[in-house]
């Protein structure tokens, strides 16, 4: 030991020397985590106050919508106008008035019992209508408002209610809340003169019930929060903020700031309301922070101490037992040697030997590795073109080989060799030409793509396809594509002798679409035989004689805006013209019937993304299938289209009535088309309503105009009379148009042929 001590000292001042880097750089994380711990609480306390606006402003929106529902009632409308007291003649529209307040008042109250009355004030009669009756302003304010013997407050009501507030809130100590502060929502009928209001639309709202509700949703300990208005009054529990130092003007959104309150000091966060002019506060102490820190603090200390010991403990066993590295390798490999009778003569250049044999082997280890990665690359590739992509399947394999399609457009070509495979060659022979080929075709076109698009490419039995990245702005990509194809076919029939076909699908956007555009290629690849093109794109066979099955844009933005407006009985009826048309008029082939399918599921799949439905909302559309028969797959279609198109209960009763009226027109419109006088304005005229405003609901329920509805009926059934052997001017006489000229002209807008067109076959 006495031997040693030298060794020991350098080796001890060596390990505490080594140590000071992790003592640094665990000052320096502390530092870098208490400002992350500090960045947390911002990002927590911003998300939070955040939920908070929207709580409240989405509830505030929906009373905000439920009044001026009321200021456009026709009852409110029609007592404001009445001058002094009311006459019995009165008597039923109060009595309405008073049903249709109960009526809302539980109808808001579904969810919570935030509204505690609704009232509408009569300034000329000084009458009040509530969902409690009918009565005189100081009997309601004595019955519900306030105690007996506060006239100020009751004079401060009337005050408020009888100036002009098209849109307003107050806050008043009232009976409502058990003398808590209640919140008064005040909106003006929408009949009266500027800056005068003859009648005065009231909601009391419990603000401790709205408080309630956002701290058991999502709420953390030791946290305040305030709602502040423009006079500087504290809306929600005021009683509990007297004494806080905080103005209206002086909160700024965005930054933080700081205020002292309870002898503590706390951040303040605020976002502004989009409804009234309030602002949202949120207090957290600066000790929350401070405390994390120092128990972050406290474990970097600890930790770093416990490794100086186990160092040092370490450093002196070592010693004492002489370590030889060299020794301790030896004796390894030597192990495995002694047991095969090797013999070692010079150690070093053992070791040497055997290094070399560790670093082939670990070559050889790589290759596998690499080999592995691309078959799982292409089975990954595989899957996403010949599968549609299922979220729930990502893994993070998955998503780092698909990252680069799930932005921007896709496009999938498929490069098939177009000579037939000379019969005497033997099955083997034939594998190994066709493996060559598609080594060719890879190599080739690869390199040639890849100086223009970022691609992959996987081999699909006998064909090769490549996934290309067209990015969101690349819109002229087309020419150099052919110019690129072009050359490396004629590159390989002239190096290798035999000719490459190209079937190209349109561009997709997202993972998505990869899968589309593959669908379309392989749509294409039946047409090989029949056009023998060298490139084949889908574009130029979707329109072409050769389309198998007949869907056109137009039949799906129809479903897709009948699905939107929540119109399920219009949607299926143009789904299920679609099947019947290439079901039992075209007849399309099993095949072709499967990709129309497939192109109805995602138009339903687009409307649920449309209208908001989650991507994993059940509409068993995983059901149908080709082997169905057509009844059960329309009704498949049908339970879907219902499924997506129910009403959500929160929609107000305006908007169901509009879509009764809406089927009620299309049912009026189907029973009368042949009447040559249907129009707008007989269609307005029977719905004792005028033509602009029957035809502004239309539009806003089904996303088409009324007008296109009647032609399109009309149309509708002129294509069925012309199938069935009916002459064009008895057809155009049927369907209600006067002329035939007329009826010429709109048939051809609304199919793209003339009638003896049609009637030709062309």
């Amino acid at each position: 030991m006495k031997k040693n001590g030298k060794a020991y000292r350098q080796l001890y001042l060596s390990y505490a020397f080594i140590f000071l880097i992790p003592i640094t750089m665990g000052i320096l994380f502390y530092f870098y985590a208490y400002r992350v711990a500090k960045d947390q609480a911002d990002a927590s306390n911003r998300s939070l106050i955040q939920t908070i606006k929207n709580t409240c402003d989405r509830e505030l929106g929906y009373y905000e919508n439920a009044l001026i529902q009321l200021a456009l009632n026709k009852n409110v409308q029609q007592l404001s106008a009445v001058r002094g007291e009311f006459r019995s003649d009165n008597s039923y529209q109060l009595y309405q008035l008073q049903n249709e307040l109960s009526d809302l008042q539980v109808s808001i109250n579904k969810n919570g019992s935030f509204c505690k009355d609704i009232m509408v004030y009569f300034k000329n009669s000084d009458k009040v209508v509530s969902s409690f009756g009918n009565m005189d302003f100081s009997m309601y304010c004595e019955l519900y408002c306030f105690d007996e013997g506060e006239t100020a407050a009751r004079d401060r009501l009337k005050t408020h209610l009888s100036e002009y507030h098209f849109r307003d809130s107050i806050r008043m100590d009232s009976k409502w809340t058990g003398g808590r502060p209640a919140l008064l929502l005040t909106m003006t009928n929408l009949k009266g003169d500027f800056g005068e209001s003859s009648a005065m639309i009231g909601m009391w709202l419990d603000m401790e019930a709205l408080n309630s509700s956002i701290e058991l949703a999502a709420w953390e300990s030791g946290l305040d929060w305030m709602i502040i208005n423009r006079e500087g009054q504290i809306m929600n529990r005021p009683e509990e903020y007297s004494d806080i130092a905080i103005s209206y003007d002086n909160l700024e959104q965005g930054g933080d700031q700081k205020t002292e309150w309870k002898g503590e000091t706390y951040i303040i966060r605020t976002v502004f309301s989009d409804v009234f002019d309030w602002k949202y506060v949120l207090l957290m102490p600066e000790k929350l922070i401070s405390g994390s820190a120092s128990k972050m603090k406290n474990i970097f200390v600890v930790g770093i101490f416990v490794c100086l010991l186990t160092g040092f403990w370490a450093a002196s066993r070592m010693m004492k037992i002489n370590y030889n590295p060299l020794k301790v390798l030896l004796e390894v490999f030597r192990k495995h040697d002694e047991e095969e009778g090797a013999y070692v003569d010079n150690e070093y250049l053992y070791l040497k030997e055997k290094a070399m044999l560790l670093l082939e082997e670990r070559s050889d280890f790589k290759q596998l590795v690499s080999r592995s990665q691309e078959v799982v690359k292409q089975y990954y590739l595989t899957d996403l073109l010949i599968n549609a992509y299922d979220e729930s399947g990502d893994t993070p394999d998955r998503e780092l080989i698909c990252r680069q399609f799930r932005e921007g457009r896709n496009r999938v070509l498929l490069f098939l060799v177009k000579d037939a495979p000379n019969r005497g060659d033997s099955q083997e022979e034939y594998i190994q030409k066709n493996s060559l080929r598609k080594f060719i075709i890879g190599n080739v076109f690869g390199e040639g793509l890849s100086e223009s698009f970022r691609l992959e490419k996987v081999e699909l039995g006998d064909m090769v396809a490549m996934i290309l990245s067209l990015g969101k702005e690349d819109t002229a990509y087309e020419e150099r594509l052919a110019e690129i194809v072009d050359a490396m076919q004629k590159f390989i029939y002239d190096n290798f002798n035999f000719r490459v076909a190209v079937l190209a699908g349109e561009p997709h956007n997202g993972l998505e679409g990869v899968h589309l555009s593959w669908l379309e290629a392989k749509e294409a690849e039946e047409f090989v035989s029949v056009l023998d093109p060298d490139f084949i794109s889908y574009r130029e066979i979707r329109n072409s004689s050769h389309k198998k099955y007949d869907y056109p844009t137009e039949q799906e933005e129809r479903i897709i805006s009948a699905v939107k407006n929540h119109n399920s009985q219009l949607a299926v009826s143009y789904i299920n013209k679609i099947l019947d048309v290439n079901f039992l008029e075209i007849k399309a082939s099993p095949e072709m019937f499967k990709y129309l399918l497939y192109d109805l599921i995602g138009t339903l799949m687009k409307a649920a993304q449309e209208v908001g439905e989650p991507s994993d909302k059940e509409l068993g559309l995983n059901e149908i299938s080709i082997k169905l028969p057509l009844d059960k797959i329309k009704d498949k279609f049908s339970a879907a289209v219902e499924e997506l198109c129910r009403t959500p209960e929160i929609q107000g009763s305006g908007y169901s009535q509009n879509q009764q009226l809406c089927q009620k027109i299309q049912e009026y419109i189907q029973e009368n088309f042949s009447n040559p006088d249907l129009n707008i304005s007989q269609t307005g005229l029977y719905f004792h309503m005028t033509p602009a405003y029957l035809s502004s609901i239309y539009k806003k329920c089904t996303g088409d105009s009324l007008l296109k509805f009647i032609n399109q009926t009309r149309i509708d059934e002129a294509e069925r009379l012309l199938a069935e052997g009916i002459s064009v001017v008895e057809a155009a006489e049927r369907v209600g148009f006067r002329d035939s000229s007329t009826f010429i002209r709109t048939f051809k807008k609304f199919t793209g042929a003339t009638p003896g067109q049609l009637k030709s076959g062309r």
